[in-house]
């Protein structure tokens, strides 16, 4: 069933149309978004931060060959696992692979769950310029999660309390931009600027039970097809476990376990946990989201989702043409 809004809203109906596949991990967005693409001759671009990493392909679910059915997929593959990469980063390659696919007449799809990046693309979100002061950054890192915290909770309490437990690369980031801007963190985040496309949101939602299913079974899945060997080799080409990359939900705990501190059942039970809450958060943020056009996926055939997604496309195309 689709849950939105009667109009579609846009705030012009003089530019070109992009199209948003979002939702929490596990509810099938990327196969949704292939089969919109193969229907309406579109673009798909990856807004997932872990996809943009080369040599990490189980653990990200990426799409195969043969399930990408000839599509051209963007932003997957861009990295090695070594580098730090930014929203900033992804904004400005995204950006360009949307003004790509328009250019070429072809429908860009956006598909992922990664919030941060979506925003960024959808809303226009500005970021600073330069890179931050190595001395500042030195003297931040020498620091412990709990003094950054801290620290930041006393500069601006609504950055501090976004931030989740763990994510000190976060804490201090904000903390630079604090000290470079003399503005709040919580407020720089949010300046943005006007995109210059339509864009329609379509969120797939799944009964949270049934989803918690889907995730475990996944993972079980995951550590069938290699994701052991996939990580030995990461860690044998010398990521190591403080690359960003490396810090991904599964990455990370079956890391833990072929490094001798904690056993192979105690990582993939972490795995599966760390993944439920994942999925809980992300269910959180998008729903926050304004002017989404919700289909509940639950205990419905893919090819059923295909078809409502598809009645959106159709008449988000047909009210550009009537206005």
């Amino acid at each position: 069933m689709v849950h939105g809004k009667d109009s579609m809203a846009f705030a012009s109906i003089n530019t070109s149309l992009v199209v948003a596949i979002i939702g929490p991990t596990g509810t099938g967005k990327s196969a949704v978004a292939v089969a919109l693409a193969a229907e309406f001759g579109g673009t798909v671009i990856s807004a997932d931060s872990m996809q943009v990493y080369q040599r990490m392909n189980v653990g990200t679910a990426k799409l195969g060959a043969c399930q990408r059915r000839g599509i051209f997929h963007e932003l997957i593959d861009v990295v090695p696992p070594q580098h730090h990469f930014s929203v900033a980063e992804y904004q400005r390659l995204a950006t360009a692979a949307i003004e790509i696919a328009l250019a070429r007449g072809r429908l860009p799809i956006v598909a992922g769950g990664t919030g941060l990046y979506l925003r960024a693309l959808l809303d226009g979100y500005e970021f600073l310029a330069g890179k931050p002061d190595n001395g500042t950054r030195q003297r931040l890192r020498s620091l412990s999660e709990d003094e950054l915290r801290m620290r930041l909770a006393t500069v601006d309490p609504l950055a501090e309390r976004a931030i989740a437990p763990g994510d000190s690369r976060r804490l201090c980031r904000a903390l630079e931009i604090a000290e470079e801007t003399q503005s709040l963190p919580s407020e720089v985040k949010h300046r943005r600027h006007p995109v210059p496309w339509r864009v329609l949101r379509i969120g797939l939602c799944m009964d949270r039970s049934q989803l918690y299913v889907r995730l475990e079974q996944r993972v079980d899945a995951m550590m069938a097809a290699g994701m052991e060997a996939e990580v030995r080799s990461l860690l044998a080409s010398g990521v190591t476990s403080e690359d960003t990359a490396m810090q991904g939900i599964g990455y990370k705990e079956i890391a833990s376990w072929l490094q001798g501190k904690t056993s192979q059942e105690e990582a993939v039970a972490l795995w599966k946990q760390r993944t439920r809450n994942y999925a809980k958060r992300q269910e959180t943020w998008f729903r926050r989201e304004e002017d989404v056009h919700w289909i509940d996926v639950s205990h419905m055939a893919e090819a059923d989702v295909v078809r409502q997604a598809a009645c959106l496309i159709t008449t988000a195309r047909e009210e550009q043409v009537t206005c």
